[in-house]
């Protein structure tokens, strides 16, 4: 059960296809001024992340700043514009224009973040670097983005340890004022900041004693298969370059 959980959806699927998946659905959402194709892209990573064995809900509580500061980018966007017809006039103007701008703003802040953060949960760091490297990026660079990617679950682990421990202590502090930000920067932010420049020390400490940079070169992994995932994640930005196609050429919006 855990070896087929491990390998489910998009993480069976090449570190190269996610790339390839992820660069598709930015391109797409960048591209396209349809926001139905911008609806369909994030329609498109939902269900692919549920594919992939990572759970809904979880996805997107990890996404709630986001979709907070979408909700602030979709209403500025339809306040600041007044062309259109009216649907809401009177303390505030709404028109049909400025709401189909203001979700297009929102969809497409949310389909980058939520498509780069599925990345981050399907795609294994080490399988990454290693298609890096094969491609003739330096091991180097390729072994930054594994700790990139590494360090990103351990702050969310040392976040809810530090957490948990304000919890058991009676604190909560606030962000919803001055004095409640100094106090979660005092409880919150450098203590997980110390824990995650210890665990740099110790990092850096052990690459050094493995002499890490002394060859210019090392060697690669044997390049991956394709599987069914691949072709699906393939298949899935083909379709969506399709739809964004059919929509520039038939005027959606």
């Amino acid at each position: 059960m855990i070896g087929r959980s491990a390998e489910a959806g998009l993480r069976a699927a090449t570190p190269t296809t996610n790339l390839v998946l992820l660069a598709g659905l930015v391109g797409v959402v960048l591209a396209s001024p349809s926001v139905f194709v911008r609806l369909g892209a994030l329609g498109a990573v939902l269900l692919l992340a549920g594919w992939s064995g990572v759970p809904v809900g979880a996805f997107l509580r990890g996404l709630r700043f986001v979709l907070v500061f979408a909700a602030v980018l979709f209403v500025a966007q339809a306040l600041s514009i007044r062309e259109g017809t009216p649907l809401i006039d009177g303390f505030s103007r709404f028109t049909d224009v400025g709401l189909l701008a203001g979700a297009g703003m929102a969809l497409r802040f949310l389909v980058v973040l939520s498509s780069s953060l599925l990345f981050v949960h399907v795609v294994d760091p080490d399988r990454l670097a290693g298609a890096l490297i094969r491609y003739g990026i330096p091991y180097r660079y390729g072994y930054l983005l594994i700790l990139s990617l590494r360090f990103v679950p351990f702050f969310r682990r040392e976040l809810r340890v530090v957490r948990e421990a304000q919890r058991v202590r009676g604190l909560r502090p606030s962000v919803r004022s001055l004095r409640g930000i100094r106090r979660a920067i005092r409880y919150t932010f450098v203590p997980v900041l110390v824990s995650g420049l210890m665990r740099v020390d110790s990092i850096a400490l052990s690459m050094k004693g493995r002499c890490f940079g002394l060859y210019r070169r090392r060697t690669a992994p044997r390049p991956e298969r394709l599987r069914s995932a691949d072709g699906i994640a393939l298949g899935s930005v083909a379709l969506l370059a399709a739809l964004a196609v059919l929509a520039a050429r038939g005027g959606w919006t």
